[in-house]
């Protein structure tokens, strides 16, 4: 099973203080009043996303967030998944819905 897991936010159950620290080291931020984490530095993404498979016990995968809509989604419903070099890391991207092309509407004269 694959967990997804936005970047602006997410819960993670309780952790000791040195898993905490080791989030936090590891490009995390802790706001407290809301009890969320969220990903504030991505330089160790790929050490991040380990730990919380870790702390999940479960694959991980982060949503993208569109550039052209700002929409969150997830990259399985992405028709490029197999070919992406960035491929369920919390990016940007363009989601499928603003990859279509727009279809012209042609009002009828009579």
């Amino acid at each position: 099973m694959v967990v997804l897991v936005n970047k602006k936010g997410f819960k993670l159950p309780r952790v000791e203080k040195e898993k905490f620290m080791l989030l936090i080291r590891l490009g995390l931020e802790y706001n407290s009043q809301n009890m969320l984490y969220h990903i504030k530095n991505y330089n160790n993404i790929n050490q991040l996303q380990d730990t919380l498979q870790g702390i999940l016990k479960s694959e991980i995968a982060f949503t993208q967030t569109c550039t052209k809509c700002n929409t969150d989604f997830g990259c399985s419903v992405c028709k490029y998944t197999k070919v992406c070099p960035t491929k369920d890391l919390p990016f940007n991207c363009v989601c499928n819905q603003c990859l279509r092309p727009k279809k012209h509407i042609q009002q009828k004269l009579f």
